[in-house]
């Protein structure tokens, strides 16, 4: 079996067994203290599932404004698909609309039947080979089909609906109907990818699924908590910036981490890692480049007469053993905080490889304990929340390396603690769905250990769900019982002090 027929039954059983494509994904969420604990739900959306919805906003404004549906597509167009703008805009000043849109009306329409002068090639035509939009331009099919096609191709998508006009150089709008009737078929397949990409492009609850090739969309319910979505092929991303989930983090402190330990190179701009040989000269191995890490400047011009690769910056030649030894020990630093991150993301890896695996055995369980496929979902559950409580772990790396100074130590000791803590929920999980493969042999054990596993699996699924879900929730509120823990502590230590102080006064 072929990983992208894995991957297309991994997504049903991780969303559950349903019949449409327009499903329900759990978000995580990022509520306070103070209020209640919701889940919110991301919609898979398809392009068929995007068009049918598009289609049923350009239906609904036609139906209120009488127009047809190619104006109706104009008009939702030109107020970036808002429905209720849209008709709220026509309603209060249908004339002057229709000027913005390029929706124009004729006094009083030609029904001249006999031949006629093309406007744009001045060629004599007869009449089923004329068309006109609002303006009432009579052009020829094939002026019509140059024009339309030389504008998709050769313009910008964005730019389609100004360029999209009577070719007669008037303001009359070319709708989809034109389109549909002289566009090749290449244009138009362009076109109508344009109109859902722009539909989707301009709702604040759907974005685009970032993984690349998709077309799909992910559609966010109003009410949402925190950024994180889980949706096809495994993939979690961060519904603000589109990246890799990051949570505990927020999106500015993730890009930061990332660009951490990379310099832009002068030359070629590209982001290059540090060099990991105490060295202070780095070389750009795209342009072939070599500059100084710490002042950026070309390298040659701090020439070996200052010690080699262990160099006098220009920059400062005073104090350069102090800079040297300030960004050698924050180097180390985050190459600590890094190596810890970096080996999550290798477990998340080990773990992701595991679940086309478990497409087999789950196929195979579903014949030899007689249960339907969607009922035994629990174990891909099981094996996707150890791959998301390991990106979690994997972020905490880079969050306590963010750590302020002040209360820095306390907050580093609990998430220290917190990590060991997390690791070992994940650690019985993981022992416990290890325990599988002995039942797809129905031969090997009888058949209530099979239910005790499935007990004992969704248990501590749940458990470690919730578990990680307070743990990301603590962090994101910045740990601050923990501040608070330390400052009531500080304060009897204190006052303790004080105590004593004041006693020995006394005698």
């Amino acid at each position: 079996m072929d990983h992208s027929e894995v991957n297309k039954r991994l997504d049903k059983l991780a969303i559950g067994s349903v019949q449409s494509n327009d499903v329900d994904v759990i978000e995580e969420d990022d509520q306070t203290e103070d209020t209640p604990v919701q889940r919110s739900y991301a919609t898979i959306l398809t392009e068929e599932d995007i068009q049918v919805r598009m289609e049923s906003d350009i239906q609904r404004l036609s139906d209120r404004t009488s127009l047809s549906i190619a104006e109706a597509t104009l008009l939702l167009s030109h107020y970036s698909w808002d429905f209720k703008e849209s008709k709220n805009k026509w309603r209060d000043d249908a004339k002057s609309v229709r000027e913005c849109v390029g929706l124009l009306e004729l006094d009083s329409p030609s029904d001249d039947k006999e031949a006629f002068v093309c406007g744009v090639c001045i060629k004599s035509q007869p009449p089923e080979n004329i068309a006109s939009v609002s303006c009432g331009h009579r052009i020829c099919t094939y002026c019509w089909t140059s024009h339309i096609n030389k504008i998709i191709n050769e313009k910008p998508a964005a730019q389609w609906f100004i360029w999209l006009k009577c070719p007669a150089s008037c303001s009359a709008s070319i709708g989809r109907d034109m389109i549909e009737s002289f566009a090749s078929d290449e244009e138009k397949s362009k076109y109508y990818q344009y109109l859902l990409r722009s539909y989707v492009d301009h709702r604040e609850t759907m974005k685009w699924y970032p993984a690349g090739g998709s077309c799909c969309a992910i559609d966010l319910t109003p009410y949402s908590g925190n950024s994180d979505v889980s949706c096809l092929h495994l993939l979690r991303f961060c519904w603000n910036c589109r990246e890799e989930a990051h949570s505990p983090l927020d999106c500015k402190t993730a890009a930061k981490w990332v660009f951490e330990n990379t310099v832009p190179c002068p030359q070629c701009k590209r982001r290059i890692e540090e060099n990991q040989n105490c060295s202070l000269k780095m070389k750009c191995l795209p342009c072939n480049y070599d500059f100084c890490w710490h002042c950026h400047g070309d390298w040659t011009e701090h020439g070996e007469g200052t010690g080699g690769d262990l160099y006098t910056c220009k920059s400062d030649a005073a104090s350069s053993d102090q800079l040297w030894n300030m960004a050698e020990s924050a180097a180390a630093r985050y190459r600590e905080y890094y190596g810890n991150w970096d080996s999550y993301e290798s477990l998340i890896n080990i773990a992701k490889a595991k679940l086309q695996k478990l497409d087999t055995d789950i196929q195979t369980l579903s014949n030899t304990q007689l249960e339907n496929v969607s009922q035994l979902k629990f174990i891909l559950e099981a094996e996707l929340q150890i791959i998301e409580c390991t990106r979690v772990l994997k972020w905490t790396s880079a969050y306590g390396y963010y750590l302020r100074e002040d209360d820095k130590l306390e907050k580093l000791n609990f998430l220290t603690q917190t990590q060991v803590d997390a690791m070992i929920l994940l650690d019985k999980l993981e022992d416990c769905l290890k325990t599988l493969p002995l039942f797809v042999n129905p031969k090997r054990l009888p058949e209530n250990n099979f239910k005790d596993f499935r007990n004992t699996l969704t248990d501590l699924t749940s458990i470690t769900r919730k578990h990680y879900e307070e743990l990301v929730k603590d962090l994101e509120n910045g740990l601050a019982h923990v501040v608070s823990a330390a400052s009531i502590r500080s304060q009897i230590a204190y006052n303790g002090e004080a105590s004593g102080s004041g006693s020995n006064h006394d005698d």
